[in-house]
């Protein structure tokens, strides 16, 4: 019999001395989120949860009914357990402080509660995204300051896949592994460890009718891409709109997931698995 691992024990062998501590119970408290999520996900159809709620959140999305209750999630998990100092949620303008009735911990949790939200009448996977902060300063620990922090001050990330079957895929800096959710055991086990992006790549995703918003470079790199230049990538276009499947198929399979910003807006964001030596130029 092959050894079962579940996430509570992996996080325990995995995480150094001194993160046994918010750190790790954190990790337990987004995986609870995940499990009671998923349960709502999997049956809302059948108990009246799907559709908008008529709001519109910070990113100018209509908020459907089972972002809000993912997002009040997450909330009502992790806003008592002395573990964080600060939340941000895609679904709310303003930071959420902790409550005064509640002590403070060190680190922030960022998430957004349900990301694809748009495919979740259509029955296509949708996901949870989170990545975790320490405070920038214990003493004023709680400011907004502690969530406006790089990507590369993550102290962990990852997220969790709502598809036909439950996946949760995490990092604390020491590689990235993957949990299903066994519905049976209501556990999260170990099945996919240290994950690595695969080569050659297989697939790109990109929503390609930005395309005449997109700066030159963009255009180029995605022509490049699609196969038009003599030496692109032998890879197929697959594109859900919903970052956290886009993103987890091609972690599996090897590949590029982008979300070019517009003509004078941010810079684009991606993940793939192209050496920088393969790219066009």
């Amino acid at each position: 019999m092959s050894t079962v691992t579940t996430i509570e024990r992996f996080i325990l062998d995995q995480q150094p001395e001194y993160a046994r501590g918010e750190l790790t119970n954190l990790l337990y408290d987004i995986a609870l989120a995940a499990k009671i999520i998923a349960h709502k996900t999997n049956r809302a159809g059948l108990i009246d949860i799907l559709g908008e709620v008529g709001q519109v959140n910070v990113q100018g999305e209509s908020q459907q009914k089972l972002d809000i209750y993912a997002h009040n999630i997450m909330r009502q998990l992790c806003d008592h357990t002395g573990r964080l100092c600060l939340m941000v949620s895609e679904e709310v303008e303003d930071v959420i402080p902790i409550p005064d009735r509640y002590s403070k911990g060190s680190y922030v949790l960022v998430f957004d509660p349900l990301d694809g939200s748009s495919n979740i009448d259509v029955n296509v996977s949708i996901g949870t995204i989170f990545g975790v902060y320490h405070c920038v300063e214990h003493e004023r620990r709680g400011r907004v300051e502690d969530a406006l922090q790089p990507a590369r001050d993550l102290v962990a990330a990852g997220y969790v896949l709502y598809g036909a079957s439950t996946m949760l895929v995490y990092s604390t800096g020491d590689g990235v592994h993957g949990f299903t959710l066994n519905p049976e055991y209501g556990e999260f086990l170990l099945s996919h460890p240290h994950l690595r992006l695969p080569e050659p790549p297989a697939y790109y995703s990109v929503n390609a009718s930005y395309y005449s918003h997109w700066s030159p470079g963009v255009q180029h790199f995605v022509d490049w891409l699609e196969g038009k230049d003599a030496d692109s990538p032998n890879v197929s276009a697959r594109y859900i709109g919903s970052l956290v499947a886009d993103f987890h198929r091609n972690l599996l399979r090897g590949g590029i997931f982008c979300y070019p910003g517009r003509k004078g807006a941010r810079a684009a964001s991606c993940g793939c698995s192209m050496r920088p030596g393969r790219w066009p130029t």
